[in-house]
């Protein structure tokens, strides 16, 4: 077991998109033209003809980023919501694909913990959670202690 921590990181997110095949598309490309590196993103299914969807940047190009808003704007893109100053921990196991209740286990540990979880992303081998930095250093710790 692997356990990657990123500090400084922010989430931002879109709530309320217009269920088009563009609008995230647009953000995405307004953003990268702005220089901004972005790693996890996160989508809601869609309800209504709306959904909403986030990724991470870091909190360095958070002045990158608000420069784009205009941008957005004029592209008919939803503003978005900041919320600065996260760490991204990364689990990343290769018994993870095979264990049933794996991921139930993560969450029932940020849970007791009462960890604020601000996005999550997956893949077959990992679990990627953003969270405050406040609860950080008891999650990181319980992770390497249930995980060890």
């Amino acid at each position: 077991m692997i356990v990657k921590v990123t500090e400084n990181v922010s989430a931002v997110s879109f709530n309320n998109a217009p269920l088009n095949k563009t609008v995230m598309e647009d953000t995405l490309k307004i953003v990268a033209k702005a220089g901004i590196n972005v790693d996890m993103i996160s989508m809601t299914a869609p309800t209504q003809e709306i959904f909403s969807f986030g990724f991470t940047v870091d909190d360095e190009d958070m002045p990158k980023l608000l420069g784009t808003v205009a941008e957005l704007k004029a592209k008919g893109c939803v503003p978005p919501m900041i919320n600065s100053g996260n760490r991204k921990i990364v689990l990343k196991a290769n018994e993870m694909a095979n264990t049933v209740g794996f991921a139930a286990h993560v969450f029932e540990i940020l849970n007791r913990l009462e960890a604020m979880i601000l996005m999550i992303t997956t893949g077959v081998d990992e679990i990627s959670v953003l969270i405050r930095d406040a609860d950080a250093d008891a999650v990181v710790s319980a992770f390497e202690k249930e995980f060890a």
